[in-house]
């Protein structure tokens, strides 16, 4: 997941602002604000993604578990709601994602505001990011907004379904 490489990047503009800060930038308060709230949905989405993993395992490591038929048999029975769950916090992790690439882009844009109105290639850029912004933002509403259904069947193991 890029997410741990894109909170570096904003931990790395958020030092850039504050060292240049008024020299450089037009609002450089309102860049560290979403710089600082980008980076805190980046390493939120790594922390619920990783939380995430103890949902997600197949019939070998229940057999590496359990060992024994009648545990593996419960063990199996509890693995389609553990499933669930796994998509649920994983959907989540995603959600926080885009919504920390979406607050990265939008500080890119602060950043890239000009000091004075005749740089109209920065104006260009910074139309450029905040629709890059709006299309993430379009994205994330698209995901709140997805359901899953339970499974019918038990779902196959990791392995390719040879279990």
């Amino acid at each position: 997941m890029a997410a741990p490489l894109l909170a570096g990047a904003s931990l790395a503009l958020l030092g850039v602002v504050i060292v240049e800060g008024e020299q450089h930038f037009r609002w450089p308060e309102v860049t560290l604000l979403i710089v600082v709230a980008a980076s805190i949905a980046l390493i939120a989405s790594i922390q619920i993604g990783a939380n995430a993993r103890k949902y997600l395992y197949n019939r070998e490591t229940i057999d590496a578990w359990y060992g024994d038929l009648a545990k593996r048999s419960r063990a199996w029975s509890e693995h389609s709601e553990h499933f669930g769950k796994w998509k649920t916090h994983i959907r989540r992790a995603v959600i926080a994602f885009n919504a920390g690439t979406t607050l990265l882009i939008l500080a890119v844009s602060t950043a890239l505001l000009p000091r004075d109105n005749d740089a109209i290639v920065r104006w260009i850029s910074v139309g450029l990011a905040v629709a890059g912004a709006i299309v993430e933002s379009w994205w994330i509403f698209h995901l709140s907004r997805e359901t899953f259904e339970a499974p019918v069947e038990k779902p196959k193991s990791l392995d390719g379904g040879t279990h």
